[in-house]
């Protein structure tokens, strides 16, 4: 749709069902299969792309042999349409013939189009500030009026618990999560983040921030000249610095961290044309899938050191977590105008030019204090909903058949706080108390 507009239209959720159908009917369709791993709140399918040769026949780890999984998702804001468009593309690709080497050592699946409520509700008067398509995107939040992007430890939506459900079957070794961002004024036609938990496996961190990622950086400047970096936006007034977002799980390349995996955000720059931003999210992704499959084999037992260090216990968790110190790098400032669209607002738009500028670039977290993980959490009277949760994010769950005697620490609440304003439609909370030590029983039906 993208193209047969002129690149001013995006494509709804029943074309792009339409599309992987006409995909699956060409010659390359043994390549591809196409299935459903749930609905939207509206009841939109939500669909998954198998990819590989041989292609997997289920999305299920075993069904992968030993090649690297690796899952990508477009459109989780549903105004931010490159991710889907630049996903088609390589479909096309590979069922007409292309990246046969690529498939023989990493098996693919897409979700196109993650949040279909979303991607639907298009209009015109939707990111305005971005530079196109003229017919209009949609909308940021899913059906329930949540940001996907923010839902990934609460599952909450209907589309989360689906991915998860996924994940956990799946067991991605890679997850790719394609944005475009609105940002500052710089000159980079996409940036990019890891998993900025302070809890990722150190190895894994260290693989993704000094090889991986450097690695896609240099060949993105080597195929097309793109311009990449950093995800961050330029803050503070008297000393401007590049800073990064946010170190919690809520957000989803954040959460695959936890789970001992790579994760990677990309986030196409919003002010470049249509076109342009969907060009280089689809180089991007290539680049990323062209690098995992030259090197899955490192990527692969990297992700099963973490684990078996992981199950052998003796861990700890960073907490009082804030910004790490930066270094000082040159950073690329960009050349934007304005065009007054009558009876919309203002788009922004990329100009030719652009300087550097030496800063402090702050692309990562520390946590000031380190508490050591138990042996096990229990919980005396499960609630269903919690059951749902942990099951949800794959976590090993016993329960107990009779009652058990032991020594445990207990934590008493001492104080609750509810925010006042509303966040994604909750009043967040937080709770102060302290851990005691005590001997007693956990009773059967403990968790």
């Amino acid at each position: 749709t993208a193209e047969t507009s002129g690149w001013v239209s995006t494509i709804t959720h029943s074309d792009v069902s339409s599309f992987l159908e006409r995909l699956e009917g060409l010659h390359g369709g043994a390549h591809m299969a196409v299935e459903t791993i749930g609905a939207s709140k509206e009841g939109r399918e939500l669909l998954l792309v198998r990819l590989g040769s041989p292609l997997p026949m289920s999305a299920d780890a075993e069904a992968c042999g030993d090649r690297l999984r690796v899952l990508i998702t477009g459109n989780i804001h549903g105004g931010e349409v490159e991710g889907k468009e630049a996903l088609q593309q390589i479909m096309r690709e590979v069922v007409t013939g292309q990246h046969g080497p690529l498939l023989e050592k990493v098996a693919l699946f897409f979700v196109p189009v993650y949040n279909a409520d979303g991607n639907d509700a298009i209009a015109r008067t939707n990111r305005v500030s971005q530079n196109g398509p003229d017919g209009g995107v949609g909308e940021r939040a899913n059906g329930q009026g949540l940001d996907l992007n923010r839902d990934f430890i609460k599952a909450e939506s209907p589309e989360c618990q689906a991915l998860l459900g996924l994940m956990n079957r799946l067991d991605p070794h890679l997850y790719v999560d394609l944005h475009t961002t609105n940002g500052s004024d710089h000159a980079y036609h996409l940036t990019y983040a890891p998993s900025l938990s302070t809890n990722v496996d150190p190895d894994l961190d260290r693989m993704a921030r000094d090889k991986f990622l450097p690695g896609v950086r240099a060949a993105m400047a080597r195929r097309a000249g793109w311009r990449i970096f950093d995800y961050g936006n330029f803050s503070g007034r008297e000393q401007v610095q590049w800073t990064t977002y946010d170190h919690r799980p809520r957000f989803g390349t954040n959460y695959v961290g936890l789970r001992n995996r790579f994760s990677i955000l990309s986030e196409a720059y919003s002010y470049l044309p249509f076109r342009e931003r969907v060009d280089v999210t689809h180089d991007f992704v290539l680049e990323i899938l062209t690098y995992a499959a030259e090197h899955a084999g490192e990527l692969r037992a990297a992700c099963e050191a973490a684990d078996a260090r992981a199950l052998g216990g003796d861990l700890s968790f960073g907490v009082d977590t804030g910004l790490a110190a930066g270094r000082a790098l040159e950073v690329m400032r960009g050349n934007l105008s304005s065009v007054e669209l009558p009876g919309l607002g203002t788009r922004r738009v990329v100009g030719d030019e652009w300087s550097t500028e030496t800063m402090q670039v702050r692309v990562s977290f520390e946590s000031k204090r380190q508490v050591s993980l138990p042996a096990a959490w229990a919980l005396p009277e499960p609630q269903p909903e919690v059951l749902k949760h942990l099951a949800w994010h794959g976590l090993q769950v016993v329960t107990l058949k009779e009652d058990v005697s032991l020594t445990f620490e207990a934590f008493e609440i001492q104080e609750v706080r509810r925010a006042k304003r509303l966040f994604q439609g909750h009043h967040e909370t937080s709770v102060r108390g302290g851990w005691q030590t005590r001997e007693g029983v956990l009773p059967a039906g403990s968790v």
